[in-house]
């Protein structure tokens, strides 16, 4: 990612799967990521420490990443830092993560000795309420997420039905051969989300396309099956030929590729529908170029209700997700009551020192 100093991407969204995260592999041993995870509470200044983080990595000139929150967009559950292979992250639910090994892979760094335990305690009441409305609402969402996930999951059986895989095969390979010369070694992937169904509605990081990657190829694909074919294979050729290659799930299924970056050659392939559409100028190409028209057409009635219904959903699930953020904002008032601030920004100080150390 040596063209870039920020890209923004979420590690966690509700999918039909329920919650989908990425953020594991960061405390894998082999990949040799330094992970700070940090716990507090809600409001206990977290997110802030982050943004701090941002800002020095910016004004260092060093490369960073931002991972945002999909049920609060506007705030930060992580932060990237490849040069240094450090990344600090949110461990707290529900992408809650626990030291495996303590001091080699991941540091603890907690905010929880801030807080009154008394004052939280004497409020413990309203506390439990708002944080088990907060769970249902986003469970709320998930069933919705789940619903609509299964009518795009049968848009895309039935537009399956009508691809020629063959054309499909062709336009992998002629792309490989005149984009991706052969290095004779594999190539390495990475995981990202670009997009996620939040409770800003559905959002995609387009400004990352463009920072990482100067020629943009997109898909134009309403029916999300061509995509789903070509991009599997397109990401095993990359990789194959000995690329480092970003992939981005669709959050919604996960199971499937929505977009490939291919930072060392500033190449994305993308896709755009209806959940994200992709503002961004570059080569077009359509899904109708991979199937057959007339099948396509006696499929067309059926597929715009799943559509339809499915974008009914889809809606109902970013008002859930709202609404818990609301609720979000209710139960951060109280631990933000309870915090001394002044413990979080000595905390926060020495953090930031220790990081600027090693920029």
């Amino acid at each position: 990612m040596e063209k870039t100093t920020l890209c923004r991407w979420f590690m966690g969204c509700n999918s039909q799967n329920g919650f989908y995260s990425l953020f594991g592999q960061f405390t894998q041993p082999e990949e040799g990521w330094r992970c700070i995870l940090i716990k507090g509470g809600p409001g206990t200044g977290k997110s802030t420490l982050m943004k701090r983080v941002v800002k020095l990595a910016l004004q260092r000139g060093q490369q960073v990443e931002e991972i945002h929150c999909s049920s609060d967009a506007a705030s930060l559950d992580g932060v990237i830092l490849p040069r240094q292979k450090t990344v600090l992250l949110d461990a707290t639910p529900p992408h809650a993560l626990e030291p495996q090994f303590p001091g080699a892979v991941e540091q603890p760094f907690s905010l929880c000795g801030c807080w009154d335990e008394e004052l939280l305690y004497a409020r413990r009441e309203e506390i439990v309420r708002l944080g088990q409305e907060i769970s249902g609402l986003h469970r709320q969402a998930a069933r919705y997420l789940s619903g609509a996930g299964a009518l795009l999951g049968e848009v895309r059986r039935l537009a399956a039905e009508t691809l020629n895989r063959e054309k499909i095969e062709h336009y992998v390979q002629r792309l490989a051969a005149r984009e991706l010369p052969d290095r004779g070694r594999p190539g390495h992937e990475e995981l990202r989300l670009l997009s996620a169904v939040t409770d800003r509605g559905a959002i995609l990081f387009h400004e990352t396309i463009l920072a990482l990657c100067e020629r943009v190829i997109c898909l134009e694909d309403p029916c999300g099956a061509a995509a789903a074919a070509l991009l599997p294979r397109l990401r095993d050729e990359v990789v194959a030929r000995g690329y480092h290659i970003i992939s981005c799930p669709c959050p919604l299924s996960p199971e499937k590729l929505d977009h490939l970056l291919i930072p060392e050659v500033g190449l994305a392939f993308v896709t755009s529908n209806s959940l994200h559409r992709v503002p961004v100028a570059g080569q077009a190409i359509h899904a109708q170029r991979f199937t057959d028209g007339s099948a396509m057409k006696a499929r067309r009635v059926r597929i715009r209700f799943l559509q339809k219904t499915a974008a009914t959903l889809l809606r109902q699930a970013e008002l859930a997700t709202a609404e818990a953020h609301r609720r979000h904002d209710e139960l951060e008032r109280y631990y933000i009551k309870a915090t001394d601030f002044s413990k979080v920004d000595r905390l926060t100080e020495g953090l930031l020192k220790k990081l600027a150390a090693e920029m």
